[in-house]
């Protein structure tokens, strides 16, 4: 059989030493320093530059979920014409740059029954719009479909007047009319001519091509055909972006191309621009901030910095940009959860220092998106800081996770390391040892005495009644399925059993790596002995159990399971904290009979009690978490525990139960946030009455009390901090995969697996 060198794996172990440190405070010399502890060159905090833009959140007085146009005049007068449901049409105005709103009242008795509008535009006084009936197909989310008909409104300002349009555009064909045929986009100049994207075809059998009418709408001036692509229109000119590439510009008269701008927009694409025709410059926003360019795109100048802004939010999707006269940037975003927009206004103010005053470096050895969230959040309310997060493996010279922690460990050890670490995958129980992280437990007295949060959580990651570790939020492992079928499984030999009496179908869809990973993780305590030494057997018997389960679950897979296995993930993404897979809907469609995996949303755990099914824990008491620690060299100590207590307190908990769970996941350390789920959650799922259809009206009885109740008591006896050590779990991965694949027998994986956890040991004990 083929046998495997160990001896790079055994040589990256062997690097990961944590030198010996003391808990110093920062001493103060008068001189200002950096982060970094380095004294900064020349002068005071009176001669620091001034000027940059003010971020505010602007309560809209209305839901907006699709915006079809924004106009900003000169004057600072705002307009949005926008849909908050199906079939509905709204115009707001704003007098004062987008600070507040009123309600301007066209009505929508011209708009045929059964009907949603498609695109709108506001023209110098008249509005043109594109509209089509909305599809009967459940399936379809009342998506336009048919013939579209076509609408001018006269007059907006005034006594609006409103008559259709007679567009001369090709007669469908019955196959056209499966899906919207017409003008998906129409545009409205100040000379009364009109533009659009002619769109016919399903498919990849759809055609696309901008159309230019002349007022009135009663002929074609010009037409050129394109990919599937979208409009805007500025001025004289036509900008076209066919979703990839160059955005191309046009000669709004006569169609001709005139040339192509590298602009770097992200999905939304031309809804991320806006151009100044009398400036002659162009507006771009996308997740690293707010750009201004000239006409030609060849001098590009940052105005607001992604990095201290909240549309860099990973959570955030950029809706629309729109630059008001006066150095004034409206952006609306919709967040991950599908709820309403939300408006950003960013205004230039000459007092404020162009550079935040204080810095805060958080670290994760790997990329997480809570972290990159609540990251986001204080640094929206805190526009003194600047946020800054270090990913350790994404530094140019790191290729592994020992060269990533070997940086970290010099670093702290210089006393120039960052401030707030997220010690997941990290030797924090070292640094603990070695006094390189701040004892807690005065700061999180309130959520150790169980008074804010889980007091077992907390004290599961204590050290000689120290607290180094915080957790932020966590996981239950546990088996979904029917009560008779899941009840029973305690044990990796109880879940083997599972496995082994489903038949026609897999047991679940975890296998391989992803089944590895997740037993070794949960049942770690079998295997490591008190002494932190390595029981051969432990080791042996459950790599034994995890390969027959394996290939129970090859035995019985289809193309459904072969479509869940998992990629092999970046060296940078935290496979810990992405391990978020669980999904009750394939038990329902029989694909599964069983789903393994980790209770880490709120809305899986509806899901659950929803369609009938039970959970239970896999390892009684074991749980995973999101922790974090305070560097004991940090120069912003007090800052950095101002960011904990951020993370920890009840308000940005919330965004475990908010609706982001396609973003964030975990469960809320907080106890006042977790008690409040069952409200949250039945405000935003549908109840459904007798006749089974459903609507949105909070109804808070969405589910038996006591089946919360049991969720409540769950979280309260875990007391297990699950295996997440990334350099363990990479050596036993390596190890076990010959024989995972059949490749190697089961004696000389467990040899060398041993041999790399002995070593790992021994370096962790004397180092």
């Amino acid at each position: 059989m083929k046998k495997r060198c160990s001896s790079a794996l055994l040589l990256l172990l062997s690097v990961i030493v944590v030198f010996t440190a003391a808990c110093s405070s920062a001493g103060g010399s008068g001189q200002e320093k950096d982060l970094k502890g380095r004294e900064l060159a020349g002068g005071t905090k009176s001669e620091v530059a001034k000027g940059r833009y003010r971020e505010e959140k602007v309560d809209l007085p209305f839901s907006v979920q699709h915006i079809f146009d924004v106009q900003c005049g000169e004057d600072g007068n705002v307009s949005i014409l926008f849909e908050n449901e199906p079939g509905s049409f709204h115009y707001w105005q704003s007098g004062d740059g987008g600070s507040s709103w009123e309600q301007k009242e066209l009505g929508t008795e011209w708009l045929p029954q059964g009907y949603r509008v498609v695109s709108a535009s506001f023209g110098e006084k008249d509005i043109v719009l594109s509209a089509g009936k909305m599809s009967e197909d459940p399936l379809d989310e009342k998506h336009a479909v048919g013939e579209y008909a076509y609408f001018q409104m006269e007059h907006i300002q005034g006594d609006a007047k409103v008559h259709a349009l007679q567009l001369p555009l090709p007669e469908p064909q019955e196959e056209h009319l499966q899906s919207g045929y017409g003008l998906g986009q129409i545009l409205l100049s100040a000379e009364g001519k009109i533009y659009g994207m002619f769109i016919s075809g399903e498919e990849e059998n759809s055609r696309y091509e901008v159309v230019c009418f002349a007022p009135g709408g009663r002929e074609v001036l010009w037409r050129q055909k394109t990919n599937t692509a979208e409009i805007a229109l500025y001025g004289d000119k036509v900008y076209l972006s066919e979703y990839g590439g160059a955005v191309q510009v046009l000669d709004a008269g006569s169609g001709d191309k005139l040339e192509e701008l590298a602009i770097p927009l992200e999905a939304n694409f031309l809804n991320s621009m806006d151009v100044n025709t009398r400036e002659e410059k162009i507006f771009y926003s996308n997740k690293t901030g707010i750009y201004g360019t000239d006409d030609h795109n060849t001098l590009t100048e940052l105005l607001v910095d992604g990095k201290r802004s909240s549309f860099s939010d990973i959570s955030y999707d950029i809706k629309r940009l729109c630059r008001v006269e006066g150095d004034v940037f409206l952006l609306f975003v919709q967040s991950a959860a599908g709820a309403g927009m939300e408006l950003l206004r960013y205004e230039f103010d000459a007092e404020m220092p162009a550079r935040p005053e204080h810095e805060l470096v958080v670290y994760s050895l790997k990329n997480n998106y809570v972290l990159e969230k609540m990251i986001s959040d204080f640094q929206s309310s805190h526009p003194e800081v600047q946020m800054i997060h270090e990913v350790g493996m994404e530094e140019a010279a790191v290729k592994e996770e020992a060269d990533a922690i070997g940086i970290l460990n010099t670093e702290m050890m210089a006393g120039t390391g960052p401030d707030v670490l997220l010690l997941n995958g990290l030797p924090w129980e070292s640094y603990a040892q070695k006094g390189m992280l701040k004892d807690l437990h005065s700061d999180l007295a309130s959520y150790i005495s169980g008074e804010e949060g889980f007091a077992n959580l907390f004290q599961a990651y204590q050290t000689d009644g120290a607290q180094y570790a915080a957790p932020v939020s966590f996981k239950i492992p546990v088996v979904v399925g029917a009560k008779e079928k899941v009840s029973h499984i305690q044990s990796p030999a109880d879940l083997l059993s599972a496995a082994e009496k489903t038949e026609d179908m897999p047991a679940f869809f975890r296998q391989d790596k992803g089944l590895l990973r997740y037993m070794f993780s949960i049942y770690w305590r079998d295997i490591q002995k008190e002494d932190e030494t390595v029981s051969k057997e432990g080791l042996r018997k459950l790599l034994e159990t995890v390969g027959k389960i394996n290939n129970r679950l090859k035995e019985t897979e289809n193309e459904i399971s072969l479509f869940f296995q998992e990629d092999e993930p970046e060296k940078s993404d935290d496979v810990f904290a992405n391990d978020t897979f669980l999904d009750a809907s394939n038990i329902t469609y029989g694909n599964v009979a069983m789903d393994l995996g980790y209770l880490s949303s709120i809305h899986d755990f509806w899901d659950i009690v929803h369609r009938g099914f039970s959970y239970q824990a896999t390892a009684k008491g074991v749980f995973s978490a999101l922790i974090a620690g305070i560097n004991c060299e940090s120069q912003q100590e007090e800052l950095a525990r101002e960011f904990l207590s951020f993370m920890l307190g009840e308000e940005e908990q919330k965004i475990f139960i908010d609706g982001m769970y396609a973003v964030i996941m975990g469960l809320p350390v907080n106890k006042d946030a977790f008690a409040q789920t069952p409200s949250v959650l039945a405000k935003g799922i549908p109840q459904e009455d007798e006749k089974g259809s459903g609507n949105s009206e909070e109804n808070d009885q969405w589910m038996e009390p006591q089946r919360f109740t049991q969720l409540l008591d769950d979280a309260g006896n875990l007391t297990i901090p699950a295996m997440e050590n990334t350099i363990v779990m990479d050596a036993i991965q390596k190890g076990a995969e010959g024989y995972l694949m059949g490749e190697e027998s089961l004696e000389a994986a467990v040899e060398e697996i041993y041999k790399a956890l002995e070593l790992y040991m021994y370096e962790k004990r004397y180092s």
